[in-house]
């Protein structure tokens, strides 16, 4: 198996999660991977994959990724004579624009990397390209070097793919044709798809789909998904939104219990949710705690053996949703927690059937 070596810059909002997400990812395209480092807000890893756009498409907390070129100290003669190890005339073809950009992640590394440095690598890199026929520019390049600079360490990488924030923006909760309070942001309803390892052929679940956002990222990933929710308002408004955006011949939207499932055993390839939660919080008259442990034992019935199952409980509750999960035949992988406010912290649980 032939590996290359990548980069993941990854979203600052949380410690552990983007890269919970990044191996989600690799694991949902079907790559042999391994994580080779974990830096601030950076990750390095072996792939099978020939290149690794598809993996920043799919991301809700991964920034952008690229091909790693050369890593070194975070000083500038280092950067610079890291330029002169990359074999360029395999990298860039006749014609080709390289601009170069330096992305320094919280200020690292100010006073051994000036913020001139991108300015003094182009300068450097023109010679080493013009052989190749390429030539470094900042204005219309068709390819990016990327200098990275974080706790010490300078990454010099070739971008690949971008988290497409535009549509991700496009798809916020207030920009929907319904509208209800409480709704996730997009970001984080594509990190639970991710997290599930949802893939095509499907299906993609989510028993719990308020106004659908999560069936919406699946969706416009191409998964085929099925979505419920117990309200009338909000299945019908999931349904209208659903319909809104590209893709929603993929996904089926019903009103239903979400205790009490019609999909048949084993016949679903993942499921990523987010539970209704508060001290108040009921299903027909049942507590929280009830409807999670009623909830579980229906996701271990209709997922596929060896399948994944991303939910959120209240830290409140996190004894329980675990001691429920282990009850189910599922098996607990990962904790994430995530504070909400003063009084609630969301708790982020990934098992696998």
């Amino acid at each position: 198996m032939v590996t290359r070596l990548y980069y993941a810059l990854l979203s600052g909002l949380h410690a552990s999660l983007p890269l919970a997400e990044l191996r989600g990812i690799l694991e949902a395209l079907g790559h042999r991977y391994q994580v080779v480092e974990v830096l601030d807000q950076l990750a390095v890893f072996k792939c099978s994959c020939e290149e690794s756009k598809a993996v920043a498409w799919r991301a809700g907390l991964v920034h952008e990724t690229g091909r790693v070129l050369a890593a070194t100290e975070a000083r500038l003669g280092d950067v610079l004579e890291a330029l002169e190890y990359v074999d360029w005339c395999n990298i860039v073809g006749q014609d080709d624009r390289v601009r170069v950009e330096l992305h320094r992640v919280r200020g690292y590394a100010r006073s051994t990397l000036p913020d001139d440095t991108a300015r003094r690598a182009a300068q450097r890199l023109e010679a080493l390209l013009r052989p190749c026929g390429a030539v470094a520019a900042a204005r219309e390049p068709t390819k990016t070097l990327r200098i990275i600079v974080t706790e010490g360490a300078a990454v010099l990488g070739l971008r690949e793919g971008v988290q497409p924030k535009k549509l991700l923006e496009e798809h916020r909760p207030q920009r929907r044709p319904f509208f209800h309070p409480g709704s996730l942001d997009p970001r984080l309803a594509r990190l639970f798809v991710n997290l599930s390892r949802a893939a095509p052929p499907g299906p993609y679940l989510d028993p719990f789909c308020g106004t659908g956002g999560f069936a919406l990222e699946a969706q416009t990933l191409g998964i085929p998904t099925i979505c419920g929710e117990l309200a009338t308002r909000l299945a019908e408004g999931a349904h209208r939104n659903l319909r809104a955006y590209p893709g929603e011949a993929l996904t089926e939207t019903l009103q239903w219990d979400a205790t009490k499932l019609p999909l048949r055993d084993e016949t679903v390839q993942s499921i990523g949710t987010d539970p209704p939660y508060g001290r108040s919080i009921s299903l027909r008259g049942k507590p929280l705690q009830t409807l999670l442990q009623n909830f579980l034992q229906e996701a271990a019935r209709v997922l596929q053996p060896g399948a994944y199952l991303a939910y959120a409980t209240p830290h409140w509750a996190e004894d329980k949703a675990i001691e429920y999960t282990e009850q189910a035949g599922l098996q607990p992988l990962e904790k994430h927690y995530m504070r909400v406010h003063g009084s609630l912290t969301r708790v982020i649980i990934l098992a696998r059937k």
